[in-house]
């Protein structure tokens, strides 16, 4: 449940610009032709640069490099395409924040995204979808940057130094980044599931009915965080596992999952310096 204090704030979330907005509406219709989607996407000058690089991305581009909307769709196909557009409407949604290096927020942002998105495939979640709730599952960070730029760099400096940052979200502000962020993906007319996957991506536990993209976004978010971290003797396949497991998640493909969140680990940093 959104608490008093962020519900008094629902006015200063941003709003999308109508073309964004419709554009979104356009990309989430199953009905929405490749020819509609396209021809909208070309008429948003800023879009279309961020889709085409995104499409030209180590992780999404091939051995030859688009140069339109419709290469892209022909390469990447609908679904791609449409996760793409949300991916580039949802980073120039948001304004630059003073003291956030967007370059390092869109690389992590996506990089969790991608690992995801990867989950997803194992365990009968569809990846668009766990992509698109990884691109949002933090946008309450950027929001609560602008509505409260000194507390926000108070909850940063604490968090560096060992603090915990739901605990200090919820003290000085009265709300948490993630039911910020849930409230916004609200506002923007995203679905249900994707809302209660941002909701909860700290306490995947608490959602009632289950979210597994919470669960999925607890998981990115702690592969990507302590995936350095020292295990002793432990390999990280088994950390993986262990981690896996006492998520919830009770049935998820694990062959060969270490070997590719190896292969994608750093793609989504690179997406992020190209789209900040």
């Amino acid at each position: 449940m959104q608490s008093a204090a962020l519900l008094k704030r629902v006015d200063e979330l941003p709003r999308l610009p109508k073309a964004i907005s419709e554009l979104l509406e356009a990309v989430n219709n199953e009905n929405s032709s490749v020819k509609s989607i396209s021809s909208k996407v070309a008429q948003d000058t800023l879009i279309s640069a961020r889709v085409l690089r995104l499409a030209n991305s180590a992780h999404f581009g091939r051995s030859r490099e688009v140069g339109s909307i419709d290469e892209a769709v022909i390469r990447l196909g609908m679904q791609t395409l449409r996760t793409l557009v949300i991916a580039s409407a949802v980073v120039g949604a948001i304004p630059k924040v003073d003291g956030i290096d967007l370059a390092y927020f869109w690389g992590k942002t996506f990089e969790i995204s991608l690992y995801a998105q990867e989950l997803a495939k194992r365990c009968n979640v569809p990846a668009d979808e766990a992509f698109t709730c990884g691109i949002l599952h933090n946008i309450g960070d950027l929001l609560i940057a602008t509505v409260e730029p000194s507390l926000a760099a108070q909850i940063r400096a604490a968090a560096e130094q060992g603090g915990d940052t739901q605990e200090l979200e919820t003290k000085l502000l009265g709300f948490d980044s993630p039911s910020v962020g849930a409230l916004l993906a609200k506002n923007w007319k995203f679905t249900p599931s994707l809302v209660a996957g941002i909701e909860y991506q700290r306490n995947p536990i608490a959602a009632e009915p289950q979210s597994k993209l919470a669960i999925l976004m607890y998981l990115s978010h702690h592969i990507y965080t302590h995936w350095d971290d020292e295990r002793g003797e432990e390999p990280f396949t088994a950390w993986l596992a262990g981690l896996i497991n006492n998520a919830g998640i009770i049935k998820m493909d694990m062959s060969g999952l270490t070997g590719k969140l190896e292969e994608l680990r750093g793609k989504g940093m690179e997406i992020g310096k190209q789209l900040a």
